[in-house]
Parts: C-alpha cells; structure tokens; sequence
C-alpha cells in the first residue's frame, strides 16, 4: 500500500502533547504510519480475529482506502525501549477533516450522516476511527494522551466536533445490554446531535429499563474508550449497528467540544498548551 503526506491543514508542531511517559503527534513518515497500521493489525486481527480482504497479511498491516485520506495520531511510550531503539506505538487514532474523494465518510456506511451535517452547516465536524491501544497500554491513562492528541487537532483546524462510531466486541449486541441501555437512557443524543444507525444493521440500545441500569455495574461494562468519552459529556445514538466485517457492536458516538466539561478543557490546555479558537 502505498501511503501519502498527512492531510492536516495546519500542520502543528512536534509533538502535540506529552504526558508522563507519553509523546502524542501525527505520524510524519511512511514508516510511522505503517507503525500505526501494524498495531491495528494486531489488535484488529490477532486478537480479535479480524480477516477483512484490506489486511496485508504479508506486511502484517490492517488499512484500507480510508486511511489515504486521513491523518494518524500515535501514542508513543518513551521509555519502552532503553536501548536507544525506535519507541513503541502503543496507540492510534485515525482523524479524517473531509470526506475520502470518491468514498465519503467511513461511519457513513452505518449511521445516516447527512441530517446531522445539514442540521448544523456553521459546525466543522470531523471523523475518528480505528481506535486502538496495545493490550498493555489499555488504562484512562493513554486514552488521555490520544485525547490531548484530538484537542490538539482540533485546536490547529477549528474543529467543533468528532464523530465516528465506537465498538463494542462481538456481534450480539444483547450480550451489552446493560452498557447499550445505559448509554441510550443516559447519554443519548438530543434530535438535534443524533444520527439513525442504517436499517439493514440497526439495533435499539434500548434493551432493560432505566431503572434496571445500575450506572458502575454499565460503565465497567464499556471498553475504556467509551467510558473515556462519557468523561467529555460525548453522546451516542439511539441504535447500535452490526458491523459483521469487524466482528463490532457499533455505536454512533458525538463529542462536542462546547460541551465538553470546564475541568476536561482546563486540563487538555495545560497538557497542551493551546486553547481552542471556537470557545
């Protein structure tokens, strides 16, 4: 697969945050991103069985045409390797400012996008996936330092807000009916934020009554990245999709960063150093 340079429309400085043992920047080079794509593959394939035809067995890489379009934030641990050698990429984000020429958004082949854009022509949006974190990395602590990443991004581009959709392993969405009804009585998004999952995939969060939702028992339910976007006041939609492909419960899933608690941006500020140009 032959990359190409990032897609960022102002480019920031190197890194965009550091945090701890952590640096946060976008993967400059060929080799970083193919880092970035080693990593999925070892979570997406190794570990959860993934076998999609965009895999590069050979080069041990997951991509696809996607990620052409977009830039990719990597989490790099400073200190995993005291020999001098080339730090591990312990976690990844792909962001994506503008729809893929010819393609679109990815989540827009589970969630009707359109509404929601047209609703709100004066908010740029942009789209995050293929989240993932090494298996000894996976704490709120490196999900904060992608975080830092993303406000940083935001910041540099006048971003008002990340959508995409969050995954849940496996496809029997039942099997999350506790975190799925909790997200849906505590954290839906409002008409004016949703986006309708597609019929052919589409399935209601809302499965146990609310009073049937005990709130600790739901949020040590959830992968940490959800429960790291309730921590930003992020909301979800009313109906989860099926995504047989990557073997995912799918959740659409908004954070606004005007709705993001004043603790929350204090602290992404002073990690990074930059205040956000639209609050």
């Amino acid at each position: 697969m032959t990359d190409t340079a990032p897609k960022l429309v102002n480019m920031p400085p190197t890194p965009l945050a550091r945090l701890g043992q952590f640096e946060v920047r976008l993967a400059r080079t060929d080799a970083e991103r193919f880092a970035a794509y080693r990593l999925r593959y070892e979570v997406f394939h190794r570990e959860r069985g993934v076998n999609a035809q965009w895999m590069d067995h050979v080069d041990h890489i997951e991509a696809d045409a996607y990620d052409l379009s977009c830039d990719h934030i990597i989490v790099i641990d400073t200190c995993s390797n005291p020999l001098g050698q080339t730090p591990s990429i312990v976690g990844t984000y792909r962001v994506m400012a503008s729809p893929a020429p010819s393609l679109g958004w990815y989540a827009d082949t589970e969630f009707a996008l359109g509404p929601l854009f047209a609703r709100h022509p004066d908010q740029r949006f942009c789209e995050v996936g293929r989240s993932c974190v090494a298996p000894a990395y996976r704490s709120m602590r490196t999900i904060e330092a992608l975080w830092c990443g993303l406000w940083a991004y935001a910041c540099y581009n006048r971003i008002d807000a990340y959508f995409g959709a969050a995954s849940f392993p496996g496809t029997e969405p039942h099997r999350h009916a506790l975190a799925l009804s909790h997200l849906y009585h505590a954290a839906r998004a409002t008409n004016d934020w949703h986006a309708v999952a597609h019929a052919q995939g589409a399935v209601s969060m809302n499965m146990l009554a609310s009073e049937h939702c005990d709130r600790h028992a739901a949020l040590r339910a959830m992968p940490p990245l959800v429960r790291g976007y309730l921590r930003v006041n992020a909301v979800f939609g009313s109906h989860a999709f099926v995504d047989e492909k990557f073997s995912t419960t799918d959740v659409f899933v908004l954070t606004r960063f005007a709705a993001a608690p004043a603790a929350y941006r204090r602290r992404v500020e002073r990690v990074t150093g930059l205040r956000h140009p639209n609050l």
